[in-house]
């Protein structure tokens, strides 16, 4: 009997022994990106039925079975997914996932996904791991060209490719907005003109000027101009009423053609003047004349200078010319059973047989999380819990260690009757 409680013991010594190891790599990687802690449960081992019981009968009762247990076996060590903290990092390539999911990463031969979001470029200009050389991978073909829009993706390859120094087409002029004051001391001949860089479908530059001519009381000719362009317009005269707020129109449409940078069919710009019967763009009061072009739409070519990740992860290329364009859009993968998923180590995990295959997606659509940018995700590591498992494993081991000492006394006692 004493040699079956040293085994039992040992059993107890083994399993605790595996969850002071759990406990101890939890503590280790207290501080690894994104890493999720691990516990240890037990379950008992196999039982010897000294009695199997008895129903009971008519006349009597039945007895219950008698079994003896041989001790205790690791019955699982899963992982514990909950979130851990997302502390800001003020990096541009830095990402966090706020829910579930995880980054897909790729090396040409196997596929990775880990929450750790530490990302860098590659000597080719590619979104990695820089720990691994793992490629960040992305999803559909947000980045690819389209009829409108020059790409930044190679069409049909998942890598991300962020291309500081690139070119993006500038936004051809479709609204000049005019502000300030004709004076109403003009006479009639008298000219005012104005004038403001304006935009062709090329992204060139071109300047484009309005000339007021007074043609009569509180009317005025409009005239507008581009060098070397032909210019015609819907309209040829601004109105006021009486009291100097502008009377018609709110608007004149202008169509440019003869340019490189327009197509054959023109290139329709509006002056915007205000609103009628308010004084917020174009007046005719007295004193000097002030007014102006203030504001248009358009914009230059640019390139490419500094990205950052959106809450749905696209990498959001930001342009000299304030133009902001996504780049791309992380892939996010999800699980039916993420607790099937196996480690192998750096931050990673891969596919098992009880995880089921990956279902990729991208954040906040099919219960994937947001993805939170210039951040990272912290451990979940609790440091109080880990050191009361410490305690638990630490003590049972130390119970464990008594039993198989009580034993080989037991067994010391009966060599001793022997003799």
């Amino acid at each position: 009997m004493g040699i079956t409680a040293l085994f039992t013991g040992s059993t107890g010594l083994q399993a605790n022994s595996i969850a002071l190891d759990v406990v101890g790599n939890n503590l280790a990687n207290l501080n690894t990106v994104g890493y999720k802690n691990q516990r240890t449960l037990f379950q008992d081992a196999v039982y010897q039925a000294l009695s199997a019981g008895s129903p009971g009968t008519a006349i009597s009762g039945g007895t219950n079975p008698t079994q003896v247990g041989f001790g205790v076996t690791v019955g699982s060590i899963g992982t514990q997914f909950q979130q851990g903290v997302v502390t800001p990092t003020g990096r541009s390539l830095d990402a966090a996932i706020q829910g579930s999911g995880y980054f897909v990463l790729n090396n040409g031969n196997q596929t990775q996904f880990s929450r750790a979001g530490s990302f860098d470029l590659d000597a080719n200009g590619f979104l990695v791991d820089p720990s691994t050389g793992f490629l960040v991978q992305r999803n559909g073909l947000v980045g690819d060209p389209t009829p409108t829009e020059p790409g930044f993706q190679i069409p049909g390859d998942n890598r991300i490719k962020v291309p500081f120094g690139a070119g993006a087409q500038g936004i051809p002029t479709t609204t000049v907005n005019f502000q300030g004051n004709v004076s109403s001391t003009l006479t009639v001949g008298d000219t005012r003109t104005t004038a403001m860089q304006v935009f062709d479908s090329l992204s060139s530059s071109q300047t484009l000027t309005l000339t007021f001519t007074k043609t009569g009381p509180n009317t005025y000719d409009v005239a507008a101009s581009i060098p070397g362009a032909t210019v015609t317009q819907a309209a040829t005269s601004v109105s006021f009423d009486t009291s100097g707020i502008l009377l018609t129109p709110e608007t004149i449409d202008i169509t440019v053609s003869g340019l490189p940078g327009t197509n054959p069919a023109g290139q329709t710009i509006t002056l915007d003047f205000g609103t009628i019967g308010q004084a917020t763009g174009l007046t005719q009061f007295g004193g000097v004349s002030t007014v102006a072009a203030v504001t248009q739409d358009g914009l230059a070519s640019g390139v490419l200078t500094s990205v950052a990740i959106d809450n749905n992860g696209n990498l959001q290329g930001q342009f000299s010319n304030g133009r902001t364009i996504a780049l791309a859009q992380l892939a996010i993968a999800g699980f039916n059973n993420e607790g099937g998923l196996l480690r192998s180590g750096q931050n990673y995990f891969t596919t098992g047989p009880a995880s089921g295959e990956p279902i990729i997606g991208v954040a906040r659509e099919g219960g994937r999380g947001a993805i939170q940018g210039a951040s990272l995700e912290g451990s979940n590591v609790d440091v109080a819990i880990e050191f009361s498992r410490l305690i638990i494993a630490q003590r049972g081991f130390q119970v464990n260690a008594r039993t198989v000492t009580a034993a080989n006394e037991t067994l010391q006692e009966l060599a001793n009757i022997i003799r």
